[in-house]
């Protein structure tokens, strides 16, 4: 044994010896820490791997990582979302700091497109995503008007400045055949279902408030949009609009994060409209009169010729009393952790905007609660609540922003009392106005991984939205000089259940993945509404004390539906370069009849990554990245009352020009004194044919990288069509008795071309860095069938028609087309047959001073049948531009939008100029008229004038009808939309205050717009349209924050 041993020792030896670097080295710990190479900041949850073991760990919530090396020569693979991913030789060195730079690219980001997430390199739809940081801390109460300009295709336009109100938000044009309508995309919050939609209410006193509102924008991560059939599919019923999906932060693996933020600003009164006051009023309109030769001085109104009079003698300025400076406040905290047993994530948003226009405001306090548990080792449990309170004022709270209309803007000589003023205002003690909503959207959700690759799901949701409003209106500002009292209430409740599962497997070169499922949902909605009238206890404001009758009056409504829904997902790939993707979904609804109920929903699409073929390898040095994808698919939508295929019926059975006999007007409520029921003639006639609206959409696109990532270009052409899309507003036959009927009767096409172009515009290794975000968006619409063998439909008045006509855009204005002004009588064209001047609507004849209006068919008479369609509402190009400069910890963002080839229906103008004409002895002393500006225009005063527009001391053919081509503008417009600056103090000093992070940032909102319309802001003009020009303006914002990690 001995000698055996002796003989073996010194091998041993030798042995130990080689193997003695190993051993040493695996002694040998790694510690560093990984931060955002553009704020400075520790980055928590990054994925840190030694190359060629099975060693890894994960940052914690200061950004550092301890790692024990086992190979020689190690090297570190670093990744984390969002971020470029790295490989780094380690060497000797026992400490490493990481800088992650941002994956502009963004082809290693996971997007998610329902029920499943996928890299964006594998996606074979149409799919368009924002960051959450991107939007972080803009002044707005809602995220969706913070996404303007950032997405192509995606529309988003504000109609109204007032704090938390609803804007115009299209996916690739509007879907809607209702005048003034708007075709919301469905929003889907931490995958629960948050259809608008379903939440908008209707002439029920609730002013038209974002159901978004609820949800905090600096509590989101990121936001995908669903464009094509391919990826919105799988929703099938409501994903014909478009689907965005808002995923909220969610804690990171580590010890416990604290973060707060705090920002606040004002928001600026708004440039007021140029407006003559006083003494210059006065002035002005005497010596208009004078110079156009008016001779009827002796009737005009005191408030114009008595100067003397302290009671017509004001230098009253209107606009003054209810425009100020605004205040804005918004606070963020939030605490999260995760562990391997259990994580959570609290939040708190308190945010409150004061209206630039007096006696307005917003207010929202809004905690978010995320608790995720594993019970067992395959099981996870998780909790999502978030409840919202807002509460909104309405300056006097009945639907008006000023007491007045731009056509009876009033003078400045009125007296105005400082009570009324206050009642104005919305400060008055006598004017009750509380609107409170109470948002709820909950989620309990249960995964379960059955086997290997192979997890279970099981989802209940619930939304819950509740508004209550009360409203006093003293008589002090009643039109109706009395006391009224008015209680709204609105109660939305929807429930869902989902079970699905996700299998996924990878056999060689052959990759699969498998989603089914079932889902049921319920929803009901409640609206009651009492109005109480001339109320007489003084300080009563609410509804309490009015005996039964004629002064009190009450409603209430109940509606209720459900869906049953089967839906399916494929996908494959092969050598991860060939792409294959399907979907299937199966939707019935209790709004239809048992033949109609079932409604079928799909797609097909398929992708290829040329970039990995072996051939393209010597184009790689230039185009590293290159896919091409198309795909097919029908969605679908339901926007049929919940009840249209019954007979409505009512127990007041008049209608229409109906009498009680000798012209006698009357509500006809019962028959010998019994009330009964009769068929509602009024509303649309029951349809029992009515079915699903199906939207089948073909989309072919290319994502290509260029210089190793530094340019990127996404480009997608598409075709959606609206097929049987419901109507409930056609006119009846007279022989039906109904006014109305509905139905699955129209047809329309949006077709268009998306562009997003990213670069980087300097080497990534320059300190001075520039990306530029670019997206530009061509949309094209167009009706392609109509009831009655393709007849026009028109909606509006007859002063204001739009229609519905195959071949052209939706709701395209019908007017009269304007060529100039008659200089002189002789001008006007004659019939030969009567020798009488051309007429209007065969009443007065036009003369010297009346515009020249196109008599299309010859009659000599200007009515209905010559007008022509010129322009429609719809954007027909939509786009932005983000410019984004960093040099160390500073960083400046630039965004603009525009807009071009939308039309509008210049209100504004119409009822100025209405206003300065007409009953001039009677009007021009109470009501402002031509002191308003009109920017350098021209009046005909005298004949052989060559004026810009007629004359504005007579009236005699309706010479400023909106309906005039004049009164169609340009609404294109180019908007500086932001700027924001910040800056993160460097990780020294972070380190020395002992926190995870500090930055201060200011931003500057609504910069600027250039327009050729003469309206104060062409953006806000409503879906149909029109702008009146006394819409809530757009207010400039000024914002100063900070932002600590603790």
């Amino acid at each position: 044994m001995s000698y055996q041993f002796t003989h073996l020792k010194v091998p041993l030896i030798g042995i130990c010896l080689l193997l003695l670097p190993y051993v040493l080295f695996a002694q040998v710990k790694l510690s560093g820490k990984v931060t955002d190479k553009k704020s400075n900041t520790p980055v928590p949850g990054v994925v840190v791997r030694e190359k060629g073991s099975k060693q890894g760990t994960t940052t914690n919530d200061k950004g550092q990582f301890t790692l024990e090396l086992k190979t020689t020569n190690p090297s570190l693979l670093v990744s984390f979302v969002g971020f470029q991913s790295q490989e780094i030789k380690v060497g000797n060195r026992s400490t490493l700091d990481i800088q992650l730079e941002e994956d502009v690219k963004g082809l290693s980001d996971v997007v998610v497109i329902g029920y499943q997430d996928i890299q964006r390199r594998k996606t074979t739809g149409a799919v368009s995503s924002v960051k959450g940081k991107d939007i972080e801390n803009i002044p707005y109460a809602t995220f969706d008007q913070m996404l303007q300009g950032r997405v192509a295709g995606l529309s988003v336009l504000s109609v109204s400045g007032e704090p938390g109100s609803n804007g115009i938000v299209n996916v690739r044009g509007s879907n809607s055949v209702t005048l003034g309508g708007v075709s919301n995309p469905l929003y889907v919050i931490d995958g629960v279902i948050y259809n608008v939609n379903d939440m908008l209410p209707s002439n029920n006193g609730s002013y038209n408030n974002n159901p978004l509102t609820a949800i905090n924008p600096n509590d989101i991560e990121s936001i995908d949009v669903l464009k094509d059939a391919s990826a919105a599919a799988i929703y099938g019923a409501r994903g014909a609009n478009g689907v965005i999906l808002v995923k909220t932060k969610r804690p990171k693996s580590g010890l416990p994060q604290y973060t707060v933020n705090y920002y606040t600003g004002i928001a600026q009164k708004p440039a007021m409209k140029p407006m003559l006051v006083g003494a210059a009023e006065r002035r002005m309109k005497m010596e208009m009169l004078y110079k156009s030769g008016y001779n009827n001085f002796a009737n005009l109104s005191v408030f114009l010729t008595d100067s003397l009079n302290p009671a017509f003698n004001n230098n009253t300025d209107w606009q003054g009393i209810f425009l100020q400076n605004a205040s804005i406040n918004n606070i963020d905290a939030s605490v999260s952790a995760a562990n391997v047993g259990y994580s959570y994530r609290l939040s708190v948003n308190g945010y409150k905007e004061e209206g630039v226009m007096r006696g307005y405001y917003m207010k929202r306090l809004s905690p978010h609660l995320f608790l995720s548990l594993n019970p067992g080792k395959k099981i996870n449990i998780s909790i999502d609540v978030l409840p919202s309170f807002v509460k909104v004022k309405h300056g006097t709270g009945d639907g008006t922003r000023y007491p007045f209309d731009t056509w009876n803007f009033p003078s400045s000589f009125w007296n105005v009392s400082a009570q009324q003023v206050a009642a104005y205002q919305g400060n008055y003690s006598n004017v009750l106005d509380n609107d409170n909503f109470f948002y709820l959207t909950s989620n309990v959700k249960l995964t379960d991984t059955l086997a290997k690759n192979l997890v279970f799901t099981s989802s209940f949701s619930h939304n819950y939205n509740n508004n209550r409003r009360d409203y006093y209106k003293d008589k002090s500002i009643n039109t109706l000089n009395r006391n009224d009292a008015y209680n709204f209430n609105n109660l939305t409740a929807r429930w869902e259940v989902e079970n699905y599962i996700n299998w996924s497997k990878t056999m060689g070169k052959h990759s699969v993945s498998v989603v089914l499922g079932q889902g049921a949902e319920n929803q009901q909605n409640k609206y009651t509404y009492a109005e109480g009238n001339n109320l007489t206890v003084g300080g009563l404001q609410t509804i309490e004390g009015i005996s039964r009758g004629n002064n009190l009056y009450a409603q209430s409504h109940l509606e209720e539906r459900s869906r049953l829904s089967w839906f399916g997902r494929l996908n494959y790939e092969y050598k991860e370069k060939y792409l294959i993707s399907g979907s299937y979904r199966r939707d019935a609804s209790s709004k239809y009849s048992s033949s109609n109920r079932w409604g079928n929903f799909y797609s097909a699409s398929a992708g290829w990554i040329v970039s990995e073929e072996p051939f393209f390898e010597p184009a790689k040095k230039i185009v590293n990245f290159l896919k091409f994808r198309g795909s097919y698919g029908v969605t679908g939508n339901d926007p049929a009352g919940y009840y249209a295929k019954y007979q409505a019926l009512t127990t007041n059975a008049s209608y229409y020009s109906s009498s009680l006999g000798g012209n006698v007007i009357g509500n006809m409520s019962n028959y010998n004194g019994t009330t009964v029921v009769y068929p509602d003639y009024n509303s649309p006639a029951a349809n029992r044919n009515i079915t699903w609206e199906s939207y089948p959409q073909t989309d072919i696109g290319m994502d290509v990288n260029f210089m190793h990532d530094r340019i990127s270009l996404t480009a997608d052409w598409y075709a959606r069509d609206g097929k049987n899309v419901y109507l409930d507003n056609v006119l009846a036959r007279g022989t039906t008795g109904y006014s109305f009927y509905s139905g699955n009767l129209v047809d329309f096409r949006n077709t268009g071309i998306e562009i997003t172009l990213n670069t980087s515009n300097f080497p990534s290794g320059w300190k001075l860095q520039w990306n530029t975000n670019f997206n530009i968006a061509f949309n094209k619409n167009y009706i392609t069938r109509l009831p009655d063998n393709n007849r026009d439909l028109v909606a509006g008045p007859p002063w204001m028609q739009q229609t519905l006509t195959v071949g052209r855009p939706m709701f395209t204005y019908k007017v009269w087309q304007v060529n100039g002004v008659y200089a002189k009588d002789a001008d006007v064209p004659t019939d030969p047959l009567t020798g009488k001047r051309l007429t209007f609507n065969g009443g007065n004849p036009y003369g010297a001073g009346d515009p020249i209006l196109v008599d299309q068919n010859g009659d000599y008479k200007i009515d209905l049948l010559d007008k022509v369609s010129y322009g429609d509402p719809q954007a027909h190009v939509t786009g932005g531009i983000t410019n984004t400069f960093t040099y160390k910890g500073f960083s400046l963002s630039v965004l603009c939008t525009f807009i071009k080839g939308r039309k509008l229906w210049n209100g504004y103008l119409s009822d100025k100029l209405n206003g300065s004409s007409g009953a001039i002895a009677s009007s021009w002393g109470v009501v402002s008229g031509p002191a308003s500006d009109f920017k350098g225009a021209t009046f005909w005063q005298q004949a052989g004038d060559d004026a810009q527009y007629g004359s504005l001391l007579s009236n005699n053919v309706d010479k400023w009808n909106i309906a005039n081509s004049v009164f169609v503008e340009d609404a294109s417009f180019f908007r500086m939309k932001n700027i924001m600056l910040g800056y993160n103090f460097s990780s020294a000093l972070v380190k020395h205050l002992k926190i995870g992070g500090l930055r201060i940032y200011g931003m500057l909102d609504n910069i600027f717009v250039l327009s050729n319309a003469t309206v104060p802001d062409p953006e806000l003009i409503n879906a149909a349209g029109y702008s009146s020009g006394n819409d809530y303006p757009l207010p400039k914002k000024y914002t100063l924050g900070l932002q600590v990690q603790l």
